[in-house]
C-alpha cells in the first residue's frame, strides 16, 4: 500500500491542483497524509483525497468517512468545517441510515478505528484515487456506476446506443453489456421508487413537519418547484429530506403550484402533519399560501 501512495503522489504531484497548492504556500505547508499522526480529534473520521477530474483536478479534498460527504481541505482553513459537519443534522442522519446510529464525536454503533482499517490503507490513508471503486466486476454494479455516471454529467441516455462510446467500455472489460436506454430507464426508476421508500420511512419517525418550496429553472428551460421538509427530532436535531422537485406543468400561477405541492404531500402521506410553510416573497407564492391554505383547511392543519 505505500507503493499506491507513492504512485498517487506521483500522479497528484502532476496535477494543477498540486501545482496550485505549492504556488500558495511555496513550501510553507507540508501535508501530513497519515492522519493518525494530527492532533485533532476529529481527523479520525475524515479520509484525505482529491478531485479526479475537471478543472480542479488535484484539489485537496478530505472526505466524511460516516456519510462519504466531501468538503474542503483545512490546510489553508483549519478543521472548524470538518467539526461542524461531524456534529450536523445531515450527517446524522446519514449514519442512522448507514447503521453507525449515535452522537456526533462517539463511535457509532461500531468502533471507529474499525471502520477506517476497512479496505486497503496506509496509516489511516484509503485508496485516494477511487474509494467507491470495488476490486472486481460485476455486472450488476456496473450498471449502477454507469447510470450515474449518465446523471452525473447530463448525458442523455440514447448515449448508450452510440458504437464509439460502447466500445470504450468493451475494450476496458470485453465481457461487459452495455445498458440500454430502455434499461437506463427502468434502474432509474427503480431507483428513485426505492428513495422514495426511504424517505417515506425516515418521515414517519418525525412529528410536526415544516415544508420550503422554490422554484428552479434548468438550462434547457424546464421549471421545476423544489420541496423540503424539515423538522426537530427527538433528540432535539433539526432534520431535512428533499421530497419533491417536481415540474412545473403549465403556468406558474399559485394554484398551480399548490396542487403539485399537495400531490407530493399524499405521496408521503403527511397532508395532516404540516406545521409551517416557507417560501420567498414571489407574487405568486402569496397565491400558493392562499391555495395550500384552502386545501389544508379541509384536513384541519392549522
Amino acid at each position: 500500500m505505500e507503493e499506491y501512495h507513492e504512485s498517487w503522489m506521483e500522479w497528484w504531484q502532476g496535477t494543477p491542483g498540486y501545482i496550485a497548492y505549492t504556488a500558495k504556500y511555496a513550501g510553507k505547508k507540508k501535508i501530513q497524509w497519515n492522519s493518525d499522526l494530527r492532533g485533532t480529534e476529529v481527523w479520525k473520521y475524515f479520509q484525505q483525497c482529491a478531485d479526479r477530474l475537471g478543472s480542479t483536478i488535484g484539489t485537496l479534498r478530505v472526505m466524511c468517512i460516516m456519510c462519504r460527504k466531501v468538503l474542503a481541505h483545512p490546510s489553508g482553513t483549519g478543521t472548524n468545517s470538518m467539526h461542524d459537519h461531524n456534529r450536523s443534522s445531515a450527517c446524522l442522519k446519514s449514519r442512522k441510515i448507514n447503521g453507525y446510529d449515535g452522537q456526533a464525536g462517539s463511535p457509532l454503533g461500531i468502533d471507529v478505528l474499525t471502520l477506517l482499517q476497512k479496505g486497503t490503507k496506509t496509516g489511516n490513508r484509503r485508496r485516494i484515487l477511487d474509494l467507491a471503486t470495488p476490486a472486481g466486476f460485476n455486472q450488476h454494479d456496473f450498471e449502477e456506476y454507469f447510470l450515474k455516471a449518465f446523471l452525473a454529467t447530463n448525458l442523455a441516455f440514447n448515449c448508450s446506443n452510440n458504437l464509439r462510446f460502447g466500445h470504450v467500455f468493451k475494450y476496458i472489460h470485453p465481457g461487459v453489456e452495455i445498458p440500454t436506454p430502455t434499461t437506463l430507464t427502468q434502474h432509474l426508476k427503480q431507483q428513485g421508487k426505492s428513495t422514495v421508500d426511504d424517505i417515506r420511512t425516515c418521515l414517519l419517525a418525525a412529528g410536526k413537519i415544516s415544508l420550503a418550496a422554490d422554484t428552479w429553472t434548468s438550462p434547457n428551460k424546464l421549471a421545476f418547484l423544489a420541496i423540503v421538509a424539515y423538522w426537530i427530532s427527538d433528540s432535539w436535531q433539526m432534520d431535512e429530506v428533499l421530497i419533491g422537485f417536481e415540474e412545473i406543468r403549465g403556468s406558474h400561477t399559485g394554484a398551480n403550484m399548490a396542487g403539485i405541492i399537495n400531490d407530493v404531500l399524499a405521496r408521503y402521506g403527511i397532508k395532516d402533519r404540516i406545521l409551517g410553510f416557507t417560501t420567498d416573497s414571489a407574487s405568486n407564492n402569496r397565491t400558493l399560501t392562499e391555495a395550500l391554505n384552502n386545501a389544508w383547511s379541509l384536513l384541519s392543519v392549522e
